[in-house]
Protein backbone atom coordinates (compact mmCIF):
# COMPACT_ATOMS: atom_id res chain seq x y z
CA UNK A 1 0.00 0.00 0.00
CA UNK A 2 0.82 3.00 -0.70
CA UNK A 3 2.19 6.08 1.78
CA UNK A 4 -0.34 8.33 2.55
CA UNK A 5 0.34 12.19 2.83
CA UNK A 6 -2.43 13.01 3.97
CA UNK A 7 -6.26 11.87 6.11
CA UNK A 8 -7.20 11.89 3.01
CA UNK A 9 -5.48 9.77 1.41
CA UNK A 10 -5.24 7.15 4.50
CA UNK A 11 -9.16 7.29 3.98
CA UNK A 12 -8.76 6.13 0.19
CA UNK A 13 -6.44 3.20 1.12
CA UNK A 14 -8.59 2.50 3.53
CA UNK A 15 -11.85 2.35 1.66
CA UNK A 16 -10.18 0.23 -0.83
CA UNK A 17 -9.02 -2.22 1.48
CA UNK A 18 -13.07 -2.52 3.14
CA UNK A 19 -14.36 -2.64 -0.39
CA UNK A 20 -12.01 -5.49 -1.15
CA UNK A 21 -13.20 -6.59 2.66
CA UNK A 22 -16.98 -6.38 2.07
CA UNK A 23 -16.40 -8.11 -1.89
CA UNK A 24 -13.87 -10.83 -1.15
CA UNK A 25 -14.80 -11.88 2.58
CA UNK A 26 -18.29 -10.70 3.73
CA UNK A 27 -20.16 -11.64 0.79
CA UNK A 28 -19.06 -14.77 -0.35
CA UNK A 29 -19.68 -16.09 3.34
CA UNK A 30 -22.54 -14.02 4.78
CA UNK A 31 -24.37 -12.90 1.69
CA UNK A 32 -25.35 -9.82 0.20
CA UNK A 33 -27.68 -7.15 0.77
CA UNK A 34 -31.18 -8.63 0.51
CA UNK A 35 -29.86 -11.77 0.66
CA UNK A 36 -27.29 -11.86 3.58
CA UNK A 37 -27.75 -12.50 7.56
CA UNK A 38 -27.39 -9.08 8.21
CA UNK A 39 -30.35 -7.89 6.12
CA UNK A 40 -32.86 -8.03 8.85
CA UNK A 41 -30.71 -6.29 11.82
CA UNK A 42 -32.21 -3.59 13.90
CA UNK A 43 -29.78 -0.72 14.22
CA UNK A 44 -29.11 -2.15 18.06
CA UNK A 45 -28.07 -5.59 16.19
CA UNK A 46 -25.51 -3.66 14.28
CA UNK A 47 -24.13 -1.95 17.40
CA UNK A 48 -23.51 -5.14 19.30
CA UNK A 49 -21.80 -6.21 15.94
CA UNK A 50 -19.29 -3.06 16.60
CA UNK A 51 -18.68 -3.05 20.47
CA UNK A 52 -17.61 -6.74 20.00
CA UNK A 53 -15.29 -5.63 17.11
CA UNK A 54 -13.94 -3.20 19.89
CA UNK A 55 -13.91 -4.91 22.81
CA UNK A 56 -11.72 -7.28 20.87
CA UNK A 57 -8.92 -4.60 19.60
CA UNK A 58 -6.04 -5.60 20.96
CA UNK A 59 -6.97 -8.70 22.60
CA UNK A 60 -6.71 -11.23 19.90
CA UNK A 61 -4.09 -14.01 20.17
CA UNK A 62 -3.61 -13.63 16.80
CA UNK A 63 -1.99 -10.04 16.87
CA UNK A 64 -2.37 -6.99 14.49
CA UNK A 65 -3.16 -8.61 11.36
CA UNK A 66 -6.36 -9.72 13.11
CA UNK A 67 -6.98 -6.34 14.66
CA UNK A 68 -6.58 -4.50 11.18
CA UNK A 69 -8.99 -7.22 9.77
CA UNK A 70 -11.56 -6.19 13.10
CA UNK A 71 -11.02 -2.36 11.80
CA UNK A 72 -12.59 -3.35 7.98
CA UNK A 73 -15.33 -5.24 9.68
CA UNK A 74 -16.39 -2.08 12.03
CA UNK A 75 -15.91 0.40 8.63
CA UNK A 76 -18.66 -1.89 6.44
CA UNK A 77 -20.72 -2.42 10.15
CA UNK A 78 -20.69 1.33 10.82
CA UNK A 79 -21.76 1.85 7.15
CA UNK A 80 -24.51 -0.48 7.34
CA UNK A 81 -25.51 1.35 10.70
CA UNK A 82 -25.18 4.59 8.67
CA UNK A 83 -27.69 2.94 5.80
CA UNK A 84 -30.36 1.55 8.38
CA UNK A 85 -30.49 4.92 9.94
CA UNK A 86 -31.58 6.77 6.08
CA UNK A 87 -34.35 3.93 5.69
CA UNK A 88 -35.58 5.16 8.95
CA UNK A 89 -35.15 8.83 8.43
Amino acid sequence: MMEAKTRYDEWQGFERLVAEHINKYANAQYGDKGTGQATDFTPEDIQKNLQRYMNRIGKNMRGTEEAKRDCLKMAHYACMLWWKYQETA
